[in-house]
C-alpha cells in the first residue's frame, strides 16, 4: 500500500516562507500495482466490514490490506462484469448492478440473477435503496423498480411517481425516501405509497447526501451543489439556486460535516468544510472549495465516481486507476518550507509567547500552528531552546548561549569569555530565570544573566553527559552514556549503573512524576522509585526504544517521542506496569499511518517532546514538527469484525463451512484470518488459539494466518479474536471447528491390532522359550540317561565281571577244602555274601538302565506293578487312585516321576512300618499332581530339617530329580503319624515338544471357523 501525507490544499503550490497547516485527513491510496482493480465504479460495505468494490471488470472485496475478485460459479455467472450500483442490505445481502441493466444479489455466498425484463431495468443501473420496512428500491436510467421480497416491480402512476427513469436515492434520517428524477426531487414519506413533489428541480444525473442536523444537499448539471433550504419538502416550489460549481458525480458527508465529492466536468475530488455557511440554498463557488485534489496532487487518477463513508467514518474514493482513502488525522504537522531545511528542531514553550521552534539560526513562534518569526541568532545554528516559568527563554547555538530579550537573541558574555559550543553540551531550565549547562571536561554550571555558578565541583562528571534535568525541589539527575545516572542533592551524588539493574544503554531522556523518575535509554525505559531501578516493558519492546522525549497530558498519560514513532501510555497501564514488574504495558502508537512525518530526533541537548499552556503536545521528528492535542484524539470504536478466511492443508485451499472434515495424513496446515478494520489495518492486533494444541492464547502480532504442523488426527476448535487501531478488542472473534481423519495406521482398531498382533507375538516368542527350554530340558535328561547307561556298562563290564571272576576264584578255593572245614565254612559264607554283593549291584545296574515300561503301560499301571513287585505277602498293601485322564508324556520326563514315586514306595514299603500305603493321581489343566500316603512311624523332625538322614541319600535323589523335571515337591509327616509327599507337575513341562504342535492346530482350526 502506497501511504502518502496529504496537504489538501489548493492546487495552488505553497511558496517559500508560507505556511500550511494540515488539514486532519491522511490519505492512503491503491493502485493497480498494489493489487486494486481498474475501472471502480461503485464501492459498498458489507455487514460482515468488507468493502466491495464494483469495476469495469467484475465484483472484488478488499479487507484493508489485499483484493479479492469475487468468481461466481460457471452456471451461475454475471451477466455482465461491468458492475455500477452497489448496495450492503440490512440482512447482510450485496445487491449488485450492472451497466446494461439486470439486478443480481449475493447472499450467504450464494447467487441469484434477476434478468433484465418485467419490473427489472435493462438500462444503466444508478443506486439502490433501502426504506425502514426493508423495501429495496432501484434507480435506473429506464425506471424505478421495488423489490417485496419476492420479485421486481416497476414504480409509475399507481405511486404518484410522476417519470420514467430515476436518476439518485437517498432514504434520509427521518425514513423519508428521496427520489432525483433527472426533472424533479420528490420524496416518500414512511408508510406512505405515494411520491410527493418537493418542489425543487434538479437536472439530470444528480446526486444527493444529508449532513448530520438532516439538512439535504443535492448536486446536478443545472444548478451544481447547494444545500436545500429548510422546508423542501413541503411541495411548494422554491427560488432555483444560481450556476455553481462543482457539478459532483457521487457525495458523501462526513462525521465531522465536512463534504467529500467527485467532480464530474473536471475531474477529481473536491472537500467542503463548514457546510452551514451554505443553508441559505446558494450553489457553491470555486471559491468555497476548500481543496481540489487531482492527479498532480496525488490522487491517481483525476476519473473518480464513487464516494463511500465506512462505519469508521473513513471516506473512500474509487478511480478508474485504484482506489483511495482518507481518514482523520490524530496528528498535525506544521509543513512551512523554513521549518524543512534543517536536521535539528529545538522547541520549547513559553507562558508568555505559546510554543517555540528553532530552525537553523532563526527562532519561530506557533500562532494557531503557523510559524512567525520572532528572533535570529548573530552566528550559529540554533540546537536547543529552553523557556522558564518566568517567560525568559534560552537558546543554545553553535557559537554560544542567547537570552531572548526585547525581540532579539542577545549572546549570553561572560567574564571568562563567551561559553562556546566545544565546551557546551546538555541544558535544561534551572527553576528560576536562568539555565543548567554541562561544559564538558569542566563540570556542571547554572548560568544567568548575572552570573555564572559550578555545581558539584569536583563530583558531578562531566565527560559524556547525554541528558539533563532539574526536579521541583532542586535535585538534579544526569544521565551519561554506559548506562549511568547521577543523582545531586546538593551536596553529595548518587550514582547508579549496570549493577544496580540500569541497563538502558546511553541515556537520552529523563522526566520525574509523581510515580518516580522515567529514565529512558537507547534501548528502552526503566523508572527510578525509592532507590530502586525497575525496567518498564511493553507488549511491543521496540516502542520504548530510542525515546528522547517524555511529556504528562493533562490527565496524567505519558506520551513518548521515540524511534518508532509518538507513543501514548495511559496513566492506569503505568501505575499497573509499576505494581507488576514483568507486567507488560498496552500502548498506542501514531506513526506514519497516523501522519507523523518522521521519527524523533536523536541525540538532542534538550527534550524532544513537550506541552503548551493549551495542553497541546509536540514532538520535533527527524522531518518536521508535529503535534497531537490529547482532548480531541479520533478514538476508534467500532469493533472489527473477525473472520477466518481459509484453511489450507495438504497444498488444498478450504473454504470454511460446518463440519469440515480434513483427509486423512493431514499434518500441517495454515488458517487464514482477517479483521475488518479499514482505518489503520496495519495497527490490527490478533490473538489466536487452537483448542487441544495451544494451551492459552497466542499473540499473532499484525500477522493474518496462523500455522500448525504435527497434529494428530481429532477434532479441533480454532479461535481468533482482533483489536483495532485504538486497542478495541473483538472478544467474540470467529471460530472454526474441524476435524482431521486418521489414517489406517492411527485408528483404534488398528492399534488394537497391533495389540493383538503384539500380544501374540509374545506369545509366540513365549512359546518358542519353552520349546527351547523343553528342548534344553529334553537334552539334558537324554544326557543323563546316557550317562547312567555308560555307568552302567562301566559297572557291568569292570567292577562286577571283576568281583564275578573274584568269587569263582575263591570259590575254586573253597572247593579245595574240605566240608566241615571251618576254613571252608568261612569261605561259603563269605562267597554267598559275595553273590549277595554281585545280586545287589546288578540290580543296581538295572536300575540304571531300566525304563518304565513301554507306552502300553501308563504311569499308574507302572505303579500297581510296583506295588506287587514290593509286596512278599507280608507287607502293606499299595493302592494306586487316579482322578482324570492323564496326558501324554515326554518319556524323560514319566522316567523321572517313575523313579521319584519308586524311590518313595520302595522306602515306605520297607521302613516306614505302615499298614497302608496309597497313590493318588489327578490332573488338571495347569498341573499333574501325585501324593503318595502311608500310615506309618513318619520321619524324624531332624530328618525334615536336614532334609535327608545322614548317610542316606533317598530324600536327595527326589529332590534332584524334581528339579530336574521341574517339579514342585512337598513332604509333610510327623512321627507316629505317616508321612505325605506331594509332587507337583506343571502340565507345560509334560509334553514340551508336542505343545507348540497343538497350540498351531488350535489355531488353524479357529481361523477355519
Amino acid at each position: 500500500m502506497f501511504t502518502l501525507l496529504c496537504w489538501l490544499c489548493l492546487c495552488i503550490p505553497a511558496k517559500a516562507g508560507t505556511a500550511t497547516i494540515t488539514p486532519q485527513y491522511h490519505q492512503s491510496s491503491w493502485s493497480m500495482e498494489q493489487g486494486a482493480p481498474a475501472d471502480i465504479w461503485a464501492l459498498a460495505q458489507g455487514r460482515d466490514g468488507y468493502l466491495w468494490l464494483g469495476t469495469g471488470s467484475g465484483l472484488y472485496r478488499f479487507d484493508g490490506i489485499r483484493f479479492e475478485a469475487f468468481v461466481p460459479p460457471a452456471q451461475a455467472a454475471f451477466a455482465s462484469n461491468n458492475i455500477t450500483s452497489l448496495y450492503a442490505a440490512s440482512d447482510g445481502a450485496l445487491w449488485i448492478g450492472f451497466l446494461m441493466g439486470g439486478i443480481s444479489v449475493l447472499r450467504d455466498g450464494h447467487l441469484r440473477h434477476y434478468p433484465a425484463g418485467p419490473g427489472v431495468p435493462a438500462d444503466l443501473l444508478l443506486a439502490f435503496a433501502e426504506d425502514r420496512d426493508g423495501t429495496l428500491w432501484a434507480a435506473a436510467r429506464d425506471g424505478f423498480s421495488r423489490f417485496d421480497g419476492q420479485a421486481w416491480h416497476a414504480v409509475g402512476a399507481d405511486w404518484g411517481y410522476p417519470a420514467k427513469r430515476a436518476h439518485a436515492l437517498l432514504l434520509d434520517s427521518r425514513g423519508t425516501l428521496w427520489v432525483a428524477t433527472g426533472e424533479t426531487l420528490v420524496y416518500l414519506p414512511r408508510g406512505d405509497r405515494r411520491f410527493i413533489d418537493s418542489g425543487q428541480a434538479v437536472g439530470p444525473l444528480a446526486v444527493l447526501a444529508e449532513t448530520g442536523d438532516g439538512r439535504l444537499w443535492v448536486s446536478d448539471g443545472l444548478h451544481g451543489t447547494r444545500a436545500l433550504p429548510a422546508g423542501a419538502g413541503s411541495s411548494r416550489r422554491q427560488p432555483q439556486a444560481t450556476r455553481g460549481f462543482p457539478w459532483l458525480a457521487n457525495m458523501r458527508i462526513d462525521r465531522a460535516g465536512t463534504l467529500w465529492g467527485t467532480e464530474r466536468s473536471e475531474g477529481g475530488l473536491v472537500r467542503v468544510t463548514g457546510l452551514s455557511r451554505f443553508n441559505d440554498g446558494r450553489s457553491l463557488q470555486r471559491g468555497d472549495l476548500e481543496a481540489i485534489l487531482r492527479k498532480r496532487d496525488g490522487l491517481l487518477s483525476d476519473r473518480a465516481i464513487p464516494v463511500l463513508r465506512d462505519r469508521e467514518d473513513n471516506i473512500w474514493i474509487g478511480t478508474n486507476l485504484g482506489l483511495h482513502r482518507f481518514r482523520y488525522n490524530n496528528v498535525r504537522v506544521v509543513r512551512d518550507a523554513r521549518l524543512t531545511q534543517h536536521a535539528t528542531y529545538g522547541i520549547a514553550s513559553s507562558a508568555r509567547l505559546g510554543p517555540l521552534v528553532s530552525s537553523g539560526r532563526r527562532l519561530y513562534q506557533l500562532r494557531d500552528g503557523h510559524p512567525q518569526l520572532l528572533a535570529e541568532a548573530d552566528a550559529g545554528t540554533i540546537s536547543a531552546l529552553v523557556a522558564n516559568a518566568d517567560g525568559s527563554v534560552w537558546a543554545k547555538t553553535e557559537t554560544g548561549l542567547a537570552r531572548l530579550h526585547a525581540g532579539r537573541l542577545q549572546t549570553v558574555r561572560l567574564g571568562d569569555g563567551d561559553v562556546d559550543n566545544a565546551a557546551l553540551g546538555v541544558i535544561s531550565a534551572d527553576g528560576g530565570g536562568g539555565v543548567l549547562v554541562m561544559r564538558d571536561g569542566e563540570g556542571l554550571f547554572q548560568i544567568d544573566d548575572q552570573r555564572v555558578r559550578r555545581i558539584g565541583s569536583g563530583i558531578i562528571d562531566s565527560e559524556h553527559a547525554t541528558a539533563l534535568v532539574r526536579q521541583a525541589d532542586g535535585t538534579l539527575w544526569i544521565g551519561y552514556t554506559g548506562s549511568r545516572l547521577a543523582r545531586w542533592d546538593g551536596r553529595s551524588q548518587k550514582l547508579y549503573t549496570r549493577a544496580d539493574g540500569l541497563q538502558l544503554g546511553t541515556i537520552v531522556a529523563l522526566m520525574p512524576t509523581p510515580s518516580g523518575l522515567l529514565v529512558a535509554g537507547e534501548t528502552g525505559m526503566a523508572i527510578l522509585r525509592d532507590g530502586r531501578i525497575q525496567r518498564l516493558h511493553a507488549r511491543d519492546p521496540q516502542v520504548l526504544q530510542g525515546v528522547t522525549g517524555i511529556v504528562r497530558s493533562d490527565n496524567g498519560d505519558l506520551w513518548l517521542n521515540g524511534m518508532r514513532g509518538v507513543v501514548r501510555i495511559q496513566a492506569a497501564d503505568l501505575a499497573s506496569a509499576i505494581a507488576a514488574p514483568a507486567r507488560a504495558m498496552p500502548v498506542r502508537l501514531f506513526d506514519f499511518g497516523d501522519g507523523l512525518p518522521g521519527v524523533a530526533q536523536q541525540y538532542a541537548p534538550t527534550a524532544t517532546a513537550l506541552a503548551d499552556t493549551d495542553g497541546v503536545l509536540w514532538f520535533a521528528t527527524s522531518q518536521g514538527l508535529a503535534s497531537i492535542d490529547p482532548r480531541q484524539l479520533s478514538e476508534n470504536t467500532v469493533v472489527p469484525p473477525v473472520h477466518i478466511r481459509a484453511l489450507t492443508a495438504g497444498g488444498q485451499r478450504h473454504r470454511p463451512r460446518p463440519g469440515m472434515r480434513l483427509p486423512a495424513g493431514t499434518r500441517a496446515l495454515r488458517l487464514d484470518y482477517t479483521a475488518l478494520s479499514l482505518s489503520v489495518p496495519e495497527h490490527v492486533r490478533f490473538r489466536y488459539q487452537l483448542l487441544g494444541v495451544d494451551a492459552g492464547w497466542q499473540d499473532g502480532g499484525g500477522q493474518r494466518h496462523a500455522t500448525y504442523t504435527n497434529l494428530a488426527p481429532g477434532e479441533y476448535r480454532f479461535r481468533v479474536i482482533a483489536a483495532n487501531d485504538s486497542g478495541l478488542w473483538n472478544n467474540q472473534g470467529d471460530t472454526l471447528a474441524f476435524s482431521i481423519a486418521p489414517l489406517f495406521t492411527q485408528t483404534w482398531w488398528f492399534a488394537a491390532l497391533c495389540v493383538l498382533a503384539m500380544g501374540g507375538l509374545l506369545l509366540l516368542v513365549y512359546l518358542l522359550r519353552l520349546r527351547q527350554m523343553g528342548e534344553r530340558l529334553r537334552m539334558r535328561l537324554e544326557e543323563r540317561h546316557s550317562e547312567r547307561e555308560r555307568i552302567a556298562r562301566e559297572l557291568h563290564d569292570t567292577l562286577l565281571q571283576s568281583v564275578q571272576g573274584l568269587v569263582l576264584r575263591f570259590q575254586a578255593v573253597a572247593n579245595r577244602l574240605d566240608y566241615g572245614d571251618p576254613v571252608r565254612d568261612a569261605l561259603e559264607q563269605a562267597l554267598d555274601r559275595a553273590d549277595d554283593v554281585i545280586s545287589e549291584g546288578r540290580e543296581r545296574v538295572l536300575d540304571l538302565r531300566a525304563d518304565i515300561p513301554a507306552v502300553a503301560v501308563d504311569l499308574a499301571g507302572a505303579f500297581v506293578e510296583l506295588g506287587a513287585q514290593l509286596d512278599d505277602g507280608h507287607g502293606p498293601a499299595i493302592r494306586v487312585v487316579v482322578e482324570g485322564r492323564l496326558p501324554p508324556m515326554e518319556p524323560s520326563v514319566r522316567d523321572e516321576i517313575y523313579w521319584i514315586g519308586h524311590e518313595i514306595l520302595s522306602n515306605a514299603y520297607r521302613h516306614a512300618q505302615a499298614s497302608r500305603i496309597e497313590v493318588e493321581i489327578a490332573c488338571s489343566r495347569r498341573q499333574l499332581s501325585l501324593r503318595f500316603r502311608d500310615n506309618g512311624r513318619g520321619l524324624a523332625d531332624d530328618v525334615l530339617r536336614q532334609g535327608h538322614k545322614p548317610g542316606h541319600w533317598g530324600l536327595t535323589g527326589i529332590r534332584e530329580r524334581a528339579r530336574l523335571i521341574p517339579a514342585r515337591l512337598a513332604i509333610r509327616s510327623a512321627p507316629g503319624r505317616g508321612t505325605e509327599i506331594e509332587l507337583l507337575v506343571p502340565t507345560n513341562a509334560l509334553s514340551l515338544r508336542a505343545r507348540p504342535e497343538r497350540w498351531r492346530q488350535r489355531m488353524q482350526q479357529w481361523w477355519k471357523r
